[in-house]
């Protein structure tokens, strides 16, 4: 969230920063922790744009199958990444996606979040973070965390 404040407030530097389209497709698997504590197998993609070597934003949809509960729920997020380039081949990165699960198999859904930390190693990228999908059905209302790894590809 800090990291998109920054974008919005520095607008005016883009117009002499290099903006290019940025994507990426991720597979992962998200071990449950919690009270909620269920696994999952998560697919998702990022379409948007990379300001500079430093930062990028976009658009993310994805599918997460909760194969125990046969569920399956699609996020819809902001992803915003912060990245510290070590090298033209290696990037060390922060990452939050922000957005809301929408469930595919059933009628819960709601709020989703995910920071991460990973590294970009030239087009590939490996990435762990704590993934929580909140569940508002009937009145009841379940938080679903997870420890996260995902491996992906960058262009």
């Amino acid at each position: 969230m800090l990291m998109l404040f920054a974008v919005i407030c520095n607008v005016s530097s883009f117009a002499q920063t290099d903006v290019k389209y940025h994507a990426e497709v991720d597979l992962g698997y998200s071990t449950g922790v919690g009270e909620w504590c269920f696994e999952r197998v998560n697919l998702h993609t990022v379409q948007g744009v990379k300001i500079g070597n430093n930062f990028s934003v976009g658009l993310g949809l994805g599918v997460d199958y909760y194969y125990d509960l046969e569920e399956a729920f699609m996020p819809i997020t902001v992803n915003a990444k912060g990245y510290l380039p070590v090298s033209n081949k290696v990037s060390p990165f922060i990452s939050l996606d922000l957005g809301y699960g929408v469930g595919l198999s059933n009628s819960g859904s709601g709020f989703t979040y995910t920071p991460a930390i990973g590294v970009k190693l030239s087009k590939f990228k490996i990435q762990v973070g704590y993934n929580c999908q909140k569940i508002t059905e009937s009145g009841l209302s379940l938080n679903m965390g997870a420890i996260q790894l995902k491996l992906g590809f960058m262009f």
